[in-house]
């Protein structure tokens, strides 16, 4: 875990794709949902999803829903300091590593959160053991559902535009700030 955080700490931002697969024994489903993430260092990300994109510059943080044609503004402070940056840089910041398993060309980091209302709660990153890049995370959601979250396309660029990390709402979008 420590030479996983010593190597990230070299580049301030991250950049990914991912396929999230959620495995449902209530309904016998699998659902999938595709998006992307940028991110920096001081909080700031982007998350896009094809009805949700949630943004970040490190002070504000927008959540935004196609469907219902709203974005909700709020501090950061509700995050608790959450990005998805944390998973690198400093998962022991919000999870402890339990236990890390040696798998061939990839080592599992299983985690658990700090504090109770974290979520999820516990879950395991899969990581190539070379460079340390994410390739897997494994968790349970609140309705006992498997999420499978796939991680490709990963990389550390040197930059990325300031702009990526604020949210202008589309017009006649509702925007609603909280207190």
């Amino acid at each position: 875990m420590q030479e996983m955080k010593k190597s990230y700490k070299n580049r301030q931002f991250i950049s990914l794709d991912f396929i999230q697969l959620i495995h449902s024994d209530i309904f016998e489903t699998v659902d999938t949902l595709k998006g992307t993430v940028k991110a920096g260092w001081e909080g700031r990300f982007r998350l896009e999803m094809p009805h949700q994109q949630l943004v970040s510059n490190g002070i504000l943080f927008w959540s935004y829903s196609v469907e219902n044609e709203q974005v909700i503004v709020d501090s950061v402070a509700g995050l608790a300091g959450w990005n998805p940056l944390t998973l690198l840089y400093d998962p022991e910041g919000v999870y402890t590593c339990l236990k890390q398993t040696d798998a061939g060309k990839s080592i599992d980091y299983e985690m658990t959160a700090i504090d109770s209302n974290t979520a999820p709660a516990s879950f395991i990153l899969t990581a190539k053991k070379d460079n340390y890049v994410p390739v897997k995370l494994t968790y349970t959601d609140d309705n006992e559902s498997r999420i499978d979250v796939f991680i490709s396309d990963f990389s550390r660029p040197d930059s990325l535009s300031e702009s990526l990390f604020e949210f202008i709402p589309p017009k006649g979008v509702e925007v609603i700030e909280m207190p």
